[in-house]
């Protein structure tokens, strides 16, 4: 069976709420996952119900995450991974498949000495994360990952057995950040308002072995410092 995913950080209110529930509306995507997903934009979200029944909304600002679905929700749960930074796992029934879907943000890393890395427990986080995805596939991990390819914990995903679907199935860069400058300028100069050029890929579609990435690309701006990132998957048959 074959579904769409997305998954998009929409910047804790810089994704304007109208222009998010646009984006939705053309893409028409199956699965959506969202991080730092604040209250004006969960309340515009909350009105898609008729193409969106199925709905985990969790509107906290920076920390808030997402989860919408066209495909019914039959477990949810929040997971306490890293301190004030829970991620969000659920299980959506797609048709007879169980399809596990993962909505993740992992803290940046830092720079320490000549390299940037990251800390223990977001490496911790990020093992439990792909663990629970390869424990129970098929599953997708959706999320703002804070790392680009060159990462070290980019490579470790990809030997623990996750593909990227981008990389499998996209074209081009795939940048995604930034779109604009983040949050902590909002309110200098009106700067959050002033589109950039993305240079990095920080945003992914994981899925374990047997979900089929067949497409993957960059989504259009709807207002946040990050670009969405669509993926069409083929699940195995149940």
């Amino acid at each position: 069976m074959l579904i769409s995913a997305m998954t998009f950080n929409v910047g804790n209110g810089l994704a304007q709420p109208w222009q998010l529930a646009e984006l939705l509306k053309r893409n028409r995507v199956d699965v959506v996952g969202l991080q730092e997903l604040a209250v004006e934009q969960a309340e515009v979200l909350a009105e898609l119900s008729s193409l969106y029944p199925y709905q985990v909304l969790v509107p906290t600002g920076f920390t808030g995450k997402g989860l919408l679905s066209r495909h019914p929700i039959v477990h949810q749960e929040y997971l306490a991974l890293y301190p004030e930074r829970p991620d969000l796992r659920a299980v959506v029934n797609v048709g007879d498949t169980a399809l596990q879907v993962l909505v993740a943000h992992p803290p940046p890393p830092r720079l320490r000495g000549t390299r940037v890395v990251f800390d223990s427990m977001a490496i911790s986080q990020i093992d439990a994360l792909a663990g629970l995805a390869r424990e129970h596939p098929p599953a997708v991990l959706l999320g703002d990952f804070n790392m680009t390819p060159r990462n070290p914990m980019y490579a470790r995903l990809v030997a623990g057995g996750l593909v990227d679907a981008f990389a499998a199935a996209g074209a081009g860069r795939g940048w995604t950040l930034p779109r604009r400058v983040g949050q902590a300028a909002r309110f200098r100069h009106g700067l959050h308002r002033l589109p950039l050029r993305p240079v990095a890929r920080v945003d992914y579609i994981w899925c374990t072995p047997g979900v089929n990435a067949e497409a993957a690309w960059v989504g259009s701006d709807a207002g946040s410092d990050h670009l969405p990132v669509l993926a069409r998957l083929a699940l195995p048959a149940p």
